[in-house]
């Protein structure tokens, strides 16, 4: 077990004792002396500021150590810190001045930097009576110092008159700029003190920045109400648009379903429309077939205008099985895949003849009212019924089929 190598107590470390700074420019270790000394140590390549306070560290070693309510020093080793960051300073002053800790006796620094120490010096004109804030030089001298004040309390510093204002003037200055004591009386000597001008100018620049404080203060809620009112404003007519939005969506969803009812009306009247034509035409040929086989002319020119007759009869047939327009080609295509194929039925042909076509599983699903998913489910028994392996492709197959029709 680690000691102290002036007290010969032993030294406490936890995992748990240790602050990292979020840009990982440096660490705080706590590790506890004996029963109740606490040593601040910073671990960082080069000196650093530091940028956040440890105090919930500290309460947390305190609480672990069973500190609370007893009294406790803290030495603080400053070799690697070169200043502290406004928000880093406020917490110390929070720490020390408005939230004193009664148990705390004494805080001892050692090790300080020259640019650090004008910071220290503020840091002990804050300080409470009740508490000493000693330096030392090194940490022999720093924990004979704890050790002197657990034993016999704070030293008497004895001061005269002039260090003792100095100390009041930096302290002032110290809540002002760190904390924004801006409303705090301060002390001023009597008016023929040579003192006197440097504590009148601290009050009149603290009184100076109380009304800066009020103004920007009166500003802030100025601006405030008038956002408010902008803000207001904004709303209204965001819930405005958000209405008509819904207005519109309501409107275009109406106008949708009364088109898809007139859509539907008129392709019902195609359909009756074209099934009349259908049959009108159909008898036509008919006509026109038994007219040709009775014209007194050459035989063989009879025989290849009723063959044309008949592929015309056949092209109507298939039209009317699959409900689309055909072509001579595709009607020959259909006639071949249904001599080969008998078990498929009309749909089923409808969709060979698409697909030969080159339509996709979307459009061909469009087209006869049905879902992808069971366009695919119609597409896969058609491959099992029209006997193809696995390997084998319906749009190939359906292709070769066509080019052996002709």
């Amino acid at each position: 077990m680690e000691r102290c190598p002036v007290s010969g107590a032993p030294v406490t470390s936890r995992p748990q004792w240790v602050y990292h700074n979020s840009k990982e420019e440096y660490s705080t270790c706590i590790r506890r002396i004996g029963n109740n000394i606490l040593y601040l140590s910073v671990t960082a390549e080069r000196p650093v500021i530091l940028d956040h306070f440890e105090g919930d560290l500290v309460a947390e070693v305190v609480r672990d150590s069973g500190l609370e309510g007893k009294p406790f020093s803290i030495i603080w080793n400053l070799d690697m810190v070169a200043g502290l960051s406004h928000s880093y300073k406020k917490g110390v002053g929070s720490f020390l001045y408005l939230h004193p800790q009664p148990s705390l006796r004494c805080v001892v620094f050692h090790y300080i930097r020259p640019e650090f120490i004008h910071t220290a010096e503020c840091i002990r004109s804050i300080a409470p009576s009740t508490m000493a804030l000693l330096f030392a030089s090194g940490y022999d001298d720093a924990m004979k110092s704890a050790l002197a004040c657990m034993k016999d309390g704070a030293p008497e510093t004895g001061e005269s008159e002039y260090p003792r204002l100095r100390n009041e003037f930096l302290g002032a200055a110290t809540r002002i700029g760190w904390l924004n004591m801006l409303h705090e009386h301060i002390l001023l000597p009597p008016p023929g003190h040579e003192l006197f001008p440097f504590f009148s100018g601290m009050a009149l620049l603290q009184k100076d920045l109380a009304e800066q404080q009020e103004i920007h203060k009166a500003e802030k809620d100025r601006l405030l109400v008038q956002y408010g009112k902008e803000t207001e404003s904004m709303n209204t007519q965001l819930s405005f648009c958000e209405k008509a939005m819904k207005q519109l969506l309501l409107d275009s969803e109406r106008d949708k379903t009364a088109l898809s009812h007139i859509l539907s009306d008129r392709k019902q009247e195609s359909m009756q429309s074209s099934s009349a034509y259908s049959g009108d035409r159909s008898i036509a040929l008919k006509q026109l077939c038994h007219g040709i086989h009775n014209l007194d002319i050459d035989r063989q020119r009879k025989k290849e205008m009723l063959k044309i007759c008949n592929l015309l009869l056949e092209t109507e047939r298939n039209e009317q099985k699959i409900d689309l327009p055909l072509t001579t080609t595709d009607s020959d295509f259909l006639t071949h895949l249904q001599e080969k194929h008998p078990n498929l039925n009309r749909r089923e042909l409808k969709i060979c003849l698409l697909i030969k076509l080159s339509y996709s599983n979307e459009d061909i699903a469009e087209t006869s009212g049905i879902s992808r998913r069971g366009m695919e489910s119609i597409r896969y028994r058609m491959h099992k019924k029209i006997g193809l392996r696995k390997n084998q492709s319906l749009k190939n197959y359906l292709t070769q089929l066509s080019t052996s029709a002709f």
